[in-house]
């Protein structure tokens, strides 16, 4: 071969990779898209007070074990009668020990577990052993449902029609056949959670009261029918009847309504948990559209849909108003906090699955984040229930807003409240609304805290009235992420797409040689460099699960941009009002400390083109 020969065979066997040249100037518009999409990929955020499972950190390997698997090991006929024996007998911890056992060993118990876990959280009673033996067992039966459902998630699709006979929902092949065969679980409990509720007292639930209570025996209607001290003593010490398969409520309705209010939180709790797991992991797995076809889609859609009984034209059913009555009447009695989460986070639920289900998508990309009229709707029945059972005190509304887990749920609450004295009605809350209030000098018309006497809890004063204002505007600013579009068109720094780990290293390529500039190898040619690759590969990738970038959501950046740079206009031109004009005659110091550190030193916008009737693209 001649020199010139061998050396073009040589560039034929290693060609550089093409290197992204660097951008003259910012493309703030794939910037924008980018930020947006990072709030649209990132499940996690759209339950915020939620627990992410397992499965969102490594979503490759859920499609592998979970999404596209066969069944679980089932256990063998000697467990499985080991199971019904210490059940049977009501050797619960013998039993808790053997299930705790099969989920280390990936061993599927069965069914009917969950409910008999459930069941036992409601019926065990100090009878027949002692105080810290019924805590002790109490804990790790606890702690047995959440090892088996971490273990066995929801978004397992094989195990999908055992979770929904577990939440009293049956497939739809089956519905008709055994409609009447269990009841809807969540609203059974939420019945029994409603009547101890009134059975308590005030001081009872805002207390965490304790799950136990030492159980007294009462042998005079015994006693009285001649029965013998043995058959007496069987009478009360003998607990649940597992044979039976239903729930006691005599057994349960023995307790005091404080210890009955503990049991019924702990398994409202496991119930929400569940349902949260399984809609986290279905928006993981449909990243690439999340609207009302998919949502409710009758194979796939998430189990709160179903449960909550939600349908294309219906949001309000009776279960989620019952929710939400629920919420309003533990706060009105200021329910313990952690408790009163539970209920917070089945409404956060709820509003999430409708606002996800009214998503659009205009030439194939999303407009996100929305809020659709529907969920608007859904919120504003939501602020109606809560009034009824909150109609007098205002401290109530500046105390359980704030704990309300969505940005937007926050500043759409917030609106209703302020509706209830002087603020408008036409426009949906954002900054445009916000700059109108202080054109038209609304603060006038609330009385400063000090002319309000300290009992008096039915008028709003005017420090609460800017107070919930401006986090009312610091929600809608998160929600939208202002700060962060703001922050990248003033630095240029690009954004960078949200990352996850990869079980398999082949998701990064091999064949990078170590060192600054990366190449590209011809596979077809390097047989005879066999003896070079270790040297000239990144063998890191494989020892771990490496780092890849998530694709980027197709997003409708032009509708997106229209609405961010609108907002961000509006709030410029607050701070200056605020400036020159309102700091003459209110204290707005805490106002101007969040928009300078939002804004930075930026010099406001002119006037022109930024009055109250501008056009608002809130929707």
């Amino acid at each position: 071969e001649t020199p010139a020969k061998k050396d073009r065979r040589r560039k034929t066997k290693e060609h550089t990779a093409p290197q992204e040249a660097a951008p003259q100037k910012l493309n703030w518009k794939w910037n924008l898209r980018i930020m947006i999409s990072n709030l649209y990929m990132k499940s996690e955020d759209r339950l915020p007070g939620a627990c992410v499972p397992k499965c969102l950190h490594n979503s490759s390997q859920c499609v592998e074990r979970h999404r596209c698997s066969m069944l679980p090991d089932a256990p063998n006929f000697i467990a499985v009668q080991a199971l019904r024996t210490t059940l049977h007998g009501q050797h619960y911890d013998t039993f808790l020990d053997i299930l705790e056992t099969m989920v280390l060993q990936c061993v599927y118990p069965g069914e009917g577990v969950f409910d008999r876990l459930i069941d036992m959280a409601m019926i065990l009673i100090a009878k027949d052993m002692s105080i810290k033996e019924l805590g002790d067992t109490y804990h790790k039966l606890i702690r047995t449902f959440f090892l088996l459902v971490d273990a066995f998630p929801p978004c397992w699709t094989a195990l999908r029609p055992y979770y929904l006979n577990f939440l009293g929902v049956q497939n739809p092949a089956l519905r008709e056949k055994r409609q009447n065969s269990s009841p809807q679980k969540l609203k059974f409990y939420l019945d029994l959670l409603e009547e101890n509720l009134k059975q308590c007292s005030e001081e009872e639930v805002r207390q965490n009261t304790k799950f136990y209570e030492k159980f007294e025996f009462n042998f005079s209607e015994e006693e009285d029918a001649n029965m013998s001290q043995e058959t007496v003593f069987l009478r009360h010490v003998q607990e649940y009847d597992w044979l039976s398969g239903k729930l006691c409520l005599d057994d349960f309705k023995k307790m005091s309504p404080s210890v009955r209010l503990a049991r019924l939180c702990d398994v409202l709790n496991m119930l929400t948990w569940v349902l949260e797991m399984e809609f986290l992991s279905w928006l993981d797995h449909n990243r690439l559209r999340q609207s009302e076809s998919e949502m409710f889609q009758e194979d796939t859609k998430p189990f709160a849909s179903i449960v909550f009984g939600m349908s294309a034209s219906s949001r309000l059913t009776d279960i989620v108003r019952q929710v939400m009555k629920l919420y309003g009447m533990a706060a009105a009695k200021s329910m313990y906090p952690e408790r009163l989460r539970i209920l917070q986070r089945l409404i956060s639920l709820i509003v999430e699955v409708s606002n996800t289900a009214e998503l659009k998508y205009v030439d194939n990309a999303v407009i996100y984040p929305n809020l659709g009229p529907q969920t608007r709707l859904l919120i504003s029945d939501f602020f109606k229930i809560f009034k009824a059972q909150n109609s007098k005190y205002i401290s109530t509304y500046l105390k359980i807003i704030p704990q309300l887990d969505h940005p937007y749920l926050r500043f759409e609450f917030t609106d209703h409240f302020l509706q209830l004295f002087y603020f408008p009605r036409k426009l949906a809350f954002g900054p445009e609304k916000v700059v109108d209030e202080f054109t038209s000098r609304h603060w006038l018309k609330y009385k400063p805290k000090r002319e309000i006497e300290e009992d008096d809890d039915e008028q709003l004063s005017r420090e609460d009235y800017l107070t919930i204002l401006l986090n009312a505007l610091k929600d809608y600013d998160s929600w939208l992420n202002l700060a962060g579009f703001w922050k990248f068109l003033k630095t240029k720094e690009p954004v960078q797409p949200l990352q996850t780990r990869t079980s398999s290293p082949l998701a990064t390529p091999v064949g990078v040689i170590t060192g600054d500039q990366g190449k590209v190898f011809m596979l077809d040619e390097m047989e005879e460099e066999v003896h070079t690759w270790k040297k000239r590969m990144n063998t890191k990738v494989i020892l771990g699960r490496p780092k890849v970038n998530l694709p980027v959501a197709r997003i409708n950046v032009p509708k997106m941009c229209v609405r961010y740079g609108e907002d961000v206009r509006q709030l410029r031109f607050l701070r200056r009002l605020l400036r020159k004009d309102v700091q003459k005659e209110l204290d707005v110091s805490q106002w101007l400390s969040y928009l300078n550190g939002f804004l930075g030193d930026d010099e406001p916008i002119s006037p022109s083109g930024t009055s109250s009737g501008s056009s608002s693209s809130s929707s």
